[in-house]
């Protein structure tokens, strides 16, 4: 129920929209209406057209090609030290880029800090062939604790980068929850806050299977197209992708099921702390962590609530994910577990 918002099912009107795009015959590879669509849908999402999009199947894959792009075999990623990137894809940045070192920060906040980048570029010097040579920063917006890198936080981030020759890539899979969760646009937390590359994730908010890979500016590159394909990320029937696209796109129902998602994970929240659930972390997006006790863990797997431990914020801490598919059913099922199983508090 709240185990993740990949359990979600897709959106009726995605469906639709992939219904609709089996009619008839048209061109593969990308050459068809369908991403003409969603190329422009992105250049009005993200106010600009000086972007190039490749639709891929997964996000560790547009994850993958976007740090292929940006840093070479002999470079190192950057990346906070629970980031997905680094801890949940399996080695697959380094099958991409052929090699390049993810390195994880020594950071001791649940973001990374401009402090964080000064620390590491002390110990990297650019000179030295022996060493680890940092090309890339990778952050994760929302990230893996449910935190919204604002702009202001990402542009300091990017000054520190652009001092020290690195490029800014972010990983999106829950980008259209950091969109909402505080007002910025699509622009705002991306490209005019210096990010090279986003992995633009629409799979977890309510697409079926549809991640873009966005490259930026002076971050378009030649080589893209080629190393899509390399990966065999180039489908043939592309636009059962780019119609998944449109149909999130185009009508704002990527906004609509994020904002659904996250008001939902904030009445949650309000549900486990009036049951006496200390709240780990705020709620800024669709996460939800909080330390749970023995009997309110045991009420809730009773009650087949979906969630997971989650120990980086310490043993007696778990993970809620709200997605646009949960209602006040699954949220009154929550309140009635907790409450056949109260403990007084002492």
């Amino acid at each position: 129920m709240f185990g993740s918002d990949n359990q979600a099912p897709a959106h009726p009107k995605v469906l639709d929209a992939i219904i609709e795009a089996n009619q008839g015959r048209c061109g593969s590879y990308g050459d068809d209406p369908w991403t003409a669509r969603a190329t422009e849908a992105l250049y009005t999402v993200f106010e600009s057209d000086d972007l190039d999009m490749y639709c891929v199947g997964t996000g560790g894959s547009a994850n993958g090609l976007a740090l292929s792009v940006l840093c070479p075999p002999w470079g190192a990623v950057l990346a906070h030290p629970q980031a997905h990137i680094l801890e949940d894809e399996g080695n697959g940045p380094e099958f991409f880029t052929s090699g390049a070192r993810m390195v994880s920060l020594g950071c001791a906040s649940q973001l990374v800090m401009p402090a964080d980048l000064e620390q590491t570029a002390s110990r990297h010097a650019p000179t030295f062939v022996h060493g680890i040579q940092p090309r890339v920063l990778t952050l994760t917006n929302l990230s893996e604790l449910g935190q919204v890198y604002r702009p202001d936080h990402l542009r300091s981030l990017q000054e520190v980068c652009a001092r020290q020759g690195w490029s800014l890539h972010v990983d999106g899979a829950r980008f259209a929850n950091a969109v909402v969760a505080f007002g910025a646009s699509a622009a705002d937390l991306s490209w005019r806050s210096g990010v090279d590359a986003l992995s633009f994730g629409l799979t977890k908010n309510g697409a079926l299977a549809a991640e873009v890979l966005i490259l930026f500016g002076a971050a378009r590159s030649a080589a893209a197209p080629y190393l899509r394909k390399r990966a065999g990320q180039l489908f043939s029937k592309h636009r059962y992708l780019s119609a998944q696209i449109v149909a999130m796109l185009e009508d704002g129902l990527w906004l609509d099921l994020a904002i659904r998602a996250n008001q939902t994970a904030h009445a949650l929240a309000q549900i486990l702390d009036g049951a006496g659930a200390k709240l780990a972390l705020p709620v800024e997006g669709n996460e939800v962590f909080a330390h749970l006790t023995e009997l309110q863990v045991k009420a809730l797997c009773e009650a087949e609530i979906g969630f997971f431990p989650w120990g980086g914020l310490g043993p007696d801490t778990y993970r809620f994910v709200a997605s646009w598919h949960n209602d006040a059913h699954c949220l009154e099922a929550v309140a009635k577990a907790l409450q056949r199983n109260e403990v007084p508090n002492l």
